[in-house]
């Protein structure tokens, strides 16, 4: 029923629910939505009184048009019969809505809708599957190389890649071949001046894409970002998890049968059931201190990456010159996985220790990776690649008796050399370069009766003759041992060095020739002691 209409013209700011008992609403300017009415149209008598000209609004009023009074509500006064005070107050919200309160509640709505997918085991297939709802149009995330992540449907690559390659701009409007859409580009979280690919929908309608679709490819671009943000923090946490256990088990020395950290390690995927190793891989040349981290970092995602794609967990930690991995893996696969991306490695050497049975044997394949790496560095300069197969017999033999054992006896054959820094630098100089004096002099920058001199004193402190092959074979091996280890405290200093002894690199020796020049007073390259 109705006695009338309001003034259309009247201006309005919303509604309010008002039920008979109830405080009078202040603001002439709402909208008065009255519910409840029991007996007529008396009961809405004190809204008139406070102000005849407010709108009035009578929902299911059990009333009838000639008892309404005409002289007084006739022009703002309407009844609607089956109609609730609910679906009044949502018509009357819609009318009053500014277009940009409108164009905010339908893209929170688009959002809300499209961030759904977020929660999905695969985000981003789900989120592609919801745009090309409600874009109806193919939808698809292109690498940054032309690769197709994901799409929902056939689309031209080739020609879409040549378009959107072209440009740097972060949105563009495509038109190719009769295929009509809109690309956003994906930042890379990693670095935001570079991007990993672009979100693209397309489809062959004339009108295709409106202003809603354009919003729609903004949102949904937004959310590809965060979603890989959210990767790049949940990898890095993984990353330092299994990081830590791996320290905890390459840190195992005294008691080696560990079943928490056996189970723990088990947890992240690595059995001892089946054949696992571990890879030391070290730059050949260290980066510059400020690109240290990032250097690792990337060489971390390489080979996590990697050996991911190729189905064998591991656990991965930055440590010293390179990285350190625990891997689930044969020696044979793991080789060609690594020969395969010789290319990407090809500034690093990797060492792969022995097959590992039991948590108390990371250790023991960590030691032979670490001699691996130092037996590339100093005798194989064009080889990148060495496992514990690979090894010789002394080298072997160093191995299996065991670093700790090893450092030990290093320690005591080497401790008559302890703060003699020039002695020992001469004589790592002369292993490194096959035991050549001239070219290790020269490598020293000093002259080779010098380097003889040293290695004459070297001679006299250690009680050998370095012309014998276990005397060669002694001091590189202890060499070796401290030089992997560079433990603190390794070869201190003696409290007092003895009255007769020189300065190092002090031309001089004993009264005699030595064996690193001829026989003779009286040939070229002996060396005296000052007296003579």
């Amino acid at each position: 029923m109705s006695a009338g209409s309001p003034d259309p013209t009247r201006p309005m700011r919303g509604a309010t629910v008002w039920v008979p008992g109830d405080p009078v609403p202040p603001d002439p300017a709402m909208i008065v939505v009255c519910t409840g009415l029991r007996t007529g149209v008396e009961e809405i008598l004190p809204l008139l009184e406070a102000d005849g000209s407010r709108v009035i609004l009578l929902c299911d009023a059990p009333v009838e048009g000639e008892n309404l009074d005409a002289a007084k509500i006739a022009d703002n006064v309407v009844g609607l019969a089956g109609v609730g005070a609910g679906e009044v107050l949502a018509s009357v919200t819609r009318s009053s809505q500014s277009l940009e309160e409108a164009v905010s509640r339908r893209l929170g709505t688009l959002q809300r809708s499209l961030s759904l997918a977020l929660a999905d085991p695969e985000p981003i297939p789900a989120l592609l599957t919801r745009l090309k709802r409600v874009c109806n149009a193919t939808t698809a995330l292109i690498g940054r190389h032309g690769d197709i992540v994901h799409a929902t449907g056939p689309v031209p690559r080739t020609l879409l890649f040549e378009e959107i390659a072209s440009t740097k701009a972060d949105t563009q409007r495509l038109d190719i071949d009769g295929w009509r859409g809109l690309a956003a580009r994906i930042a890379d979280p990693a670095s935001p001046e570079e991007h990993t690919g672009w979100l693209v929908v397309t489809s062959r309608r004339r009108d295709f894409p409106d202003t809603y679709v354009a919003s729609a490819v903004h949102v949904a671009a937004s959310l590809v970002e965060a979603n890989q943000r959210m990767s790049v923090l949940v990898r890095k946490q993984e990353r330092a998890v299994r990081a830590a256990v791996l320290e905890q088990a390459l840190a195992l020395r005294r008691e080696r049968h560990d079943a928490e950290l056996a189970a723990r390690v088990a947890g992240l995927g690595i059995t001892f059931d089946g054949e696992a190793r571990v890879v030391v891989a070290a730059f050949v040349r260290s980066p510059r201190e400020d690109q240290r981290r990032q250097a690792s970092d990337s060489l971390m995602d390489t080979l996590g990456q990697a050996l991911s794609a190729a189905g064998h967990p591991c656990l991965i930690t930055a440590r010293e010159n390179g990285v350190t991995l625990l891997v689930q893996c044969g020696v044979a696969a793991l080789q060609r996985l690594l020969q395969a991306r010789e290319a990407e490695l090809s500034s690093l050497h990797i060492g792969i220790g022995r097959a590992i049975t039991a948590v108390g044997g990371v250790v023991d394949s960590h030691n032979d990776a670490q001699l691996a790496v130092r037996t590339l560095r100093r005798f194989a300069q064009e080889q990148r690649l060495m496992a514990y197969e690979d090894f010789d017999f002394a080298t072997r033999l160093f191995a299996d008796v065991g670093l700790e054992r090893m450092v030990a006896w290093a320690e005591d054959f080497l401790r008559p050399l302890a703060g003699r820094e020039n002695l020992l630098a001469g004589l790592r100089t002369y292993f490194e370069h096959d035991q050549n004096i001239n070219v290790a002099a020269e490598a020293l920058s000093i002259h080779h009766n010098s380097l003889r001199y040293r290695l004459t004193k070297v001679e006299e402190l250690l009680s050998i003759n370095l012309k014998q092959p276990a005397a060669v074979s002694s001091v590189f091996l202890a060499l070796t041992a401290i030089d992997i280890t560079r433990q603190p405290g390794s070869l201190k200093p003696r409290a007092a060095r003895s009255k007769d002894e020189l300065p190092v690199g002090e031309v001089g020796s004993t009264r005699g020739a030595t064996d690193f020049g001829n026989r003779g007073h009286s040939d070229i390259g002996v060396a005296f002691g000052p007296e003579r």
